[in-house]
């Protein structure tokens, strides 16, 4: 994994302290806001985000609003544990475990995020993940349907 060169190593370096910092983020987050101003200092201004199921996310300001607050009304209790990693120069790979609960419904989710940096800041996030788990919760959770419709309802919005 490590490379031979000076800006090689430095940069896996980078990597792996960005790797730890997502590792405390995602351990124990108290709302949106928190989860997003731990987050916010580690990103480059024109973050991309890039999951199934959502158009593409873009700065810093669009990460709060279209993703944490959105993911927070839903999964208030939602929390992530790391389950393994690797870093190859300017990039990391995330194995991460979700956990929260949809109504009564809890779930369990796993993805893998891809991190691009630059700077030891991330500039793009792609998340490869199933999220049937989510979803099974929300269609047995009535009571979540309507945050659930009103988030794509704006997510819709503001896509076209």
């Amino acid at each position: 994994m490590t490379t031979a060169t000076e800006n090689g190593t430095a940069a896996n370096a980078e990597a792996q302290a960005w790797v730890e910092m997502f590792t405390e983020g995602w351990a124990n987050p108290v709302d949106a806001d928190a989860f997003c101003d731990h987050f916010d200092p580690h990103f480059q201004p024109e973050i991309r985000m890039i999951q199934p199921s959502m158009r593409p996310i873009v700065g810093k300001e669009a990460f709060r609003e279209e993703f944490a607050r959105p993911l927070f009304n839903l999964v208030p209790d939602l929390h992530g544990i790391v389950e393994g990693w690797s870093v190859d120069g300017d990039v990391a790979y995330i194995e991460l475990r979700l956990e929260g609960t949809v109504g009564l419904r809890p779930f369990t989710m796993h993805t893998c995020d891809r991190i691009k940096l630059r700077d030891g800041k991330a500039v793009e996030r792609v998340a490869y993940l199933d999220a049937t788990p989510l979803l099974k919760a929300l269609a047995r959770s009535p009571r979540a349907w309507p945050k659930f419709l009103k988030t794509q309802i704006r997510s819709l919005r503001r896509s076209a």
